[in-house]
C-alpha cells in the first residue's frame, strides 16, 4: 500500500527534516546520485538533456547532469527560465554546472529526438499558469522519444493531478521523499509514467500520516471472506437488491447477477413486475418478485443481511416511494445498505431531508452524481476529488466511494485511492456490477468500509484482466463478472 501525502505536507516534513540534519544541500545532492543511478541504469547508451528551473528541482537537475558527465555522458542543459532569479540551491549548482554545454531555445530543434529530455523545471511546485513560452517549450519537449521527470512533471498540480494547457508527458517520473498525491489522480497517473520513489532516506511513511492510501490487491487479498469447509447458503449472507425501473430491469440483472456469483448464499431481486421473467430467464438462482408500489416491498425487508438500492431508479414516484420505505426500515434496524445511482440522486429531495443515514451505509457516486449531491458542477468535483468525497462524508456522515479514474473510497476516519483500472470501465452498467459486489461482500460479513475498498479495487483489476485479454475498447459490464470472480478465487 503507497501512502500519498499533499504537497504542503512534503515540503512541511522536508523542511523540518533539513532544520533537524542541517544540510539541505547533501540532501539535494543525494537526490541527483539516485537519480543518475537510475537514469544511467536504464539508459546506458543515451546523451541527455536537463531543462533545468529557478528553483530547488532546477538545481537538482544541475546535480543530475554534473553526475552524468562523470559517467561520460554526453550532456547539454537548457537553463529555461535563465532571467528568474535562481534560489540559493538552485544558484549554487548551477555554478557547480559552468562550462558544461549550455543551449539556448533556439537549438533546441537541433536536438536528435532519441535524446533522453530530462524535465527538472519545478517539481512539486509545478505550476497550471505556465505562460505561452514555457508552454511551447513543453510541447515541443513531448516530441521526444524518452522523457523523464525530476519529482513532479512540470505543469502537473502535485495535489490534484490537474494538467495546464502543456505539462511534460513523462515515460518515467523520479520522485522524492514521498509519493505526491497528484501523481495518482486524474492525469497524473498518465503524465507521470511509471514512478519511483527515492524517499533519500528521511522516513516519511514512518513519521506522517497520508492524506491517501493507495490500494493494491496484496493490501484486500486477505480480507476477502473465506469458506469454512462445513457450511451451508445461511452462511453466506443473504443480500436483497432493490432496482429496475420500467425499461432499466438489465441494472437490477447485472446487480444481483454479479451479487450471486461473488459469494453471497441467497440473492433476492426486487424490481418492476414487467422485468421478473427476463430476471428468472437469465438467473434463475436468484429469487426475484415483482415490486410495483412501496407495499410490494414490505413483506422483505426483514430478510437481509445487506441492501443494495438505486441501480435503473430515477426521480420519479415508484423510486421515491419505496426508497423512503426502505430507508425507515434500514435506519431503524441497522441493515447495511448500498445506494447507487437514481437512488443518490433522490437523496437531496426534501423528503429524504430528516432520514438520518447510518454511518455504515455505503454511498456510490459518479462524478456526476456527486455534483447534484453536493450542488456543484462536474468540473468542481473532477478538479478536487478528494475535497469531493470528504464533502460527501462528512454531509451524509457515511462511507463514500467516489467512482471515477482513480476511485476515493473514505469514511470519517480514513481515505483510500484505488488507482487500478482505465477508461475499459466507463460503460453502461459497470457500476451495477460494483454495486452488486459491494452489497455480496457486505452480506458475507465484511464490514461495509472493507466492502468497499475490496469490491472497487477487484472491480477495477478485473477490467485491466479484461485489457490484457481483449482490449480497453467493447467490453460489456456483465463480462466483468468472471474476471472478479477469479480475484476473490
Amino acid at each position: 500500500m503507497n501512502s500519498l501525502y499533499t504537497a504542503a505536507q512534503v515540503k512541511a516534513f522536508e523542511k523540518n527534516s533539513f532544520i533537524k540534519e542541517g544540510d539541505d544541500l547533501q540532501a539535494m545532492i543525494e537526490a541527483a546520485k539516485q537519480s543518475v543511478e537510475v537514469l544511467n541504469k536504464d539508459y546506458p547508451t543515451s546523451e541527455f538533456l536537463i531543462l533545468c528551473g529557478p528553483g530547488n528541482n532546477g538545481g537538482d537537475g544541475y546535480f543530475i547532469g554534473i553526475g552524468l558527465i562523470k559517467l561520460k555522458k554526453r550532456v547539454k542543459f537548457l537553463d529555461v527560465l535563465k532571467n528568474a532569479k535562481k534560489s540559493l540551491l538552485c544558484e549554487h549548482a548551477f555554478r557547480k554546472a559552468e562550462g558544461s554545454e549550455f543551449i539556448n531555445l533556439k537549438a533546441l530543434k537541433n536536438i536528435s529526438r532519441k535524446t533522453v529530455v530530462i524535465d527538472a523545471i519545478f517539481g512539486i511546485g509545478g505550476r497550471i499558469d505556465l505562460g505561452r513560452k514555457l508552454e511551447k517549450i513543453l510541447f515541443d519537449c513531448n516530441k521526444f522519444e524518452t522523457k523523464v521527470a525530476i519529482d513532479v512533471p512540470t505543469g502537473l498540480d502535485a495535489n490534484t493531478g490537474e494538467i495546464s494547457q502543456a505539462c511534460f508527458n513523462a515515460d518515467k517520473t523520479i520522485t522524492f521523499i514521498a509519493y505526491k498525491l497528484g501523481q495518482r489522480i486524474n492525469e497524473g497517473k498518465d503524465y507521470c509514467g511509471e514512478l519511483i520513489l527515492k524517499d533519500l532516506g528521511l522516513g516519511m511513511e514512518e513519521n506522517v500520516s497520508p492524506t491517501l492510501n493507495e490500494l493494491s490487491f496484496e493490501d484486500i487479498k486477505k480480507i476477502i471472506p473465506k469458506r469454512r469447509q462445513n457450511s451451508h447458503k445461511g452462511d453466506h449472507g443473504r443480500l436483497l437488491i432493490i432496482a429496475g425501473d420500467d425499461g432499466f430491469g438489465g441494472a437490477g440483472i447485472m446487480s444481483s447477477e454479479s451479487g450471486l456469483k461473488t459469494g453471497a448464499g441467497l440473492v433476492k431481486l426486487l424490481t418492476r413486475k414487467s422485468h421478473v421473467s427476463a430476471s428468472l430467464a437469465r438467473n434463475p438462482e436468484v429469487m426475484v418478485s415483482g415490486a410495483d408500489n412501496a407495499q410490494d416491498i414490505e413483506a422483505h425487508l426483514d430478510w437481509p443481511d445487506a441492501v443494495v438500492a438505486g441501480p435503473g431508479m430515477f426521480k420519479n414516484y415508484w423510486s421515491e416511494q419505496i426508497l423512503y420505505k426502505l430507508l425507515i426500515h434500514v435506519a431503524d434496524n441497522n441493515i447495511p445498505t448500498l445506494l447507487d445511482a437514481g437512488a443518490l440522486r433522490l437523496l437531496s429531495y426534501k423528503a429524504f431531508s430528516k432520514i438520518k443515514l447510518h454511518s455504515e451505509t455505503v454511498l456510490t457516486p459518479h462524478p456526476g452524481e456527486a455534483a447534484e449531491m453536493l450542488n456543484m458542477s462536474v468540473k468542481e468535483i473532477q478538479e478536487n476529488r478528494i475535497k469531493a468525497a470528504k464533502a460527501l462524508q462528512i454531509k451524509y456522515e457515511c462511507i463514500i466511494v467516489l467512482k471515477g479514474s482513480g476511485t476515493i473510497i473514505c469514511n470519517k476516519n480514513s481515505a483510500y485511492l484505488c488507482s487500478s483500472g482505465g477508461p475499459e470501465l466507463a460503460v453502461a452498467g459497470s457500476g451495477d456490477i460494483l454495486s452488486g459486489v459491494i452489497g455480496s461482500l457486505i452480506a458475507q460479513g465484511l464490514s461495509p468500509f472493507d466492502a468497499a475498498k475490496t469490491g472497487v479495487e477487484i472491480h477495477a483489476l478485473a477490467g485491466e484482466e479484461f485489457v490484457k485479454d481483449v482490449g480497453r475498447i467493447g467490453l460489456a459490464a456483465g463480462e466483468l463478472i468472471s474476471y472478479i470472480r477469479k480475484f476473490l478465487n
